[in-house]
């Protein structure tokens, strides 16, 4: 009859089209995402759209100067995978960038303020080869600081997005390292994002905001794109022994734009 094969036919299209989107190359967004990064950038940062099929590997990863030569000895030979395979940390070599150390004193930094440098990712993986040029800045050598952060506060009664003015780029997994304690002490479900160039947080609950004194709080783990923690510099001595603790800064759910 007519009418099953027509049914098959739409059936085996259904499957073929699934397929074809779960073979689908992914995407990439690189962080820093925005035109700058400083002298002692430690940590680029690669999220895919979807998971790797095969293990990254750094064959396929070149830093370039201004003239589009290789940076030799830039990068660690060590990208370090997320559990779900969706990210990927390239780290710039931690021996090169600290001061004092043999290979930095013999090589100096790999990028230098006033220069460019470009990343490029040719894995045949991807949708497309990946380049990303950033300006080189001064070395930053400054921590996060939570004291400082800037936070515009939502309505009650609304799920309105509460923001967080970083004042500097933080890297790209510390989205994952900031959270919401309501008032009954609890974490409040939702979704945390970065972005504006990894310099703004913005945090969407899952449900309406109530009255009461809520906290930002930050998980010990929390960098910036350098390696600096919130309580020690990358540059400080023995900063890989520091223990860091988690800040919280209590904020009050109430908008001015309350409403009745």
């Amino acid at each position: 009859m007519i009418i099953p094969r027509i049914a098959r036919a739409l059936w085996l299209l259904t499957i073929a089209s699934s397929a074809l989107g779960q073979d689908r190359a992914p995407t990439v967004w690189v962080s820093p995402s925005g035109p700058t990064v400083p002298e002692n950038l430690l940590r680029i940062e690669l999220r895919f759209s979807a998971p790797l099929r095969i293990p990254f590997s750094m064959d396929n990863v070149k830093l370039l100067d201004g003239d589009g030569r290789v940076i030799e000895r830039a990068l660690l030979d060590l990208p370090l995978p997320s559990a779900d395979g969706t990210r990927v940390t390239i780290l710039l070599s931690p021996a090169r960038l600290k001061t004092g150390l043999a290979e930095n004193l013999a090589l100096g930094r790999a990028l230098h303020q006033g220069s460019t440098v470009t990343l490029v990712v040719d894995d045949p993986q991807l949708a497309k080869p990946v380049r990303k040029t950033w300006r080189v800045t001064r070395f930053q050598p400054d921590p996060p600081d939570p004291s400082r952060w800037t936070l515009k506060l939502p309505v009650v009664g609304t799920r309105e997005a509460l923001q967080v003015d970083l004042h500097k780029p933080l890297s790209s997994t510390a989205e994952d390292f900031i959270a919401i304690r309501g008032p009954d002490g609890n974490r409040v479900p939702g979704i945390g994002r970065l972005e504006n160039e990894e310099m703004l947080w913005q945090f969407t609950p899952d449900r309406a905001w109530v009255k009461g004194v809520y906290a930002v709080v930050t998980n010990p783990m929390l960098e910036d794109p350098e390696g600096n923690r919130t309580c020690e510099s990358f540059e400080a001595v023995g900063a890989s022994r520091i223990q860091c603790e988690g800040t919280v800064r209590l904020f009050r759910g109430i908008s001015p734009r309350e409403r009745s």
